[in-house]
């Protein structure tokens, strides 16, 4: 007996585009549903993290958030050039105004428009040379500078006497010298045995504070620390950003103990 034959079925061509059509409907209905997610302020971690905001430069990337110097940072910057007698000689011709006398401190400070600077006709009322010497700051907002500066020194006697003298940091003159007049008894004491226990001079503090932060010296102080150590504290201004590292070196060992950056 003969058996029946079936064909197998074609696929009907002509549905062909209509299930291609069907498909890309789908595609495109998908791809609008992921867009809308996309764009929904939801709680899911994927999405906040596409949203999250990149994260801010750490302190010292850059001199200011903005990548612009700060006024201080400034101020430091443009007094820096002013100073054509460095710390060392500065330090030398103070200290040889006072017989048997020791360094005590030394700064660098501007004078004659820089904010904080004094100048003898402070009192006087501006004038236009004077205004013409301010420049324009961070903030668009006249910021005061430095037209000159000079380094004012304490220097004590073998007794403890503490005198004041100031360095014209430009010449190297001496511009004054005095004995400071509210000086007791026991101020004399306590600063002779200061420096009696000091075995670094400041030279030799400043060389250790710029081994370690390179940089130009503008202070130099001896003191106590918040430990009681006797230490050096020796300021370091990097000329390229204006910021200011003041470390710690102990006065009898000579080593660096503490370092502290102001990038304000």
């Amino acid at each position: 007996m003969s058996r029946a034959y079936s064909p197998v079925p074609t696929p009907d061509r002509r549905s062909r585009p209509a299930r291609l059509a069907l498909t890309a409907t789908c595609l495109a209905a998908c791809v609008a549903l992921l867009a809308g997610c996309g764009d929904d302020g939801g709680d899911g971690d994927g999405d906040q993290a596409s949203k999250a905001p990149s994260s801010p430069s750490q302190p010292g990337d850059s001199p200011s958030a903005s990548g612009r110097l700060t006024d201080d940072q400034a101020e430091r910057k443009a007094l820096l050039p002013l100073a054509r007698v460095d710390h060392a000689k500065a330090a030398e011709t103070a200290v040889g105004e006072v017989p048997g006398g020791r360094l005590v401190d030394l700064e660098l400070k501007g004078t004659g428009g820089g904010r904080g600077a004094r100048t003898p006709d402070d009192d006087a009322p501006d004038d236009a040379g004077a205004a013409g010497a301010r420049a324009a700051g961070p903030s668009g907002t006249a910021s005061p500078r430095a037209r000159h500066a000079e380094w004012v020194a304490k220097v004590a006697a073998k007794d403890g006497t503490a005198h004041r003298v100031r360095v014209d940091a430009t010449s190297g003159k001496v511009l004054g010298a005095e004995a400071e007049a509210d000086q007791g008894g026991d101020d004399k004491r306590e600063l002779a045995a200061q420096l009696s226990k000091a075995r670094r001079t400041p030279e030799q503090a400043a060389k250790a504070a710029t081994d370690t932060r390179r940089g130009t010296v503008t202070s130099v102080e001896l003191g106590d620390d918040d430990a009681g150590a006797l230490v050096w504290s020796v300021d370091v201004v990097t000329p390229r950003d204006g910021n200011k590292t003041t470390l710690a070196v102990d006065a009898v060992t000579g080593k660096v103990v503490g370092e502290h950056v102001d990038r304000d």
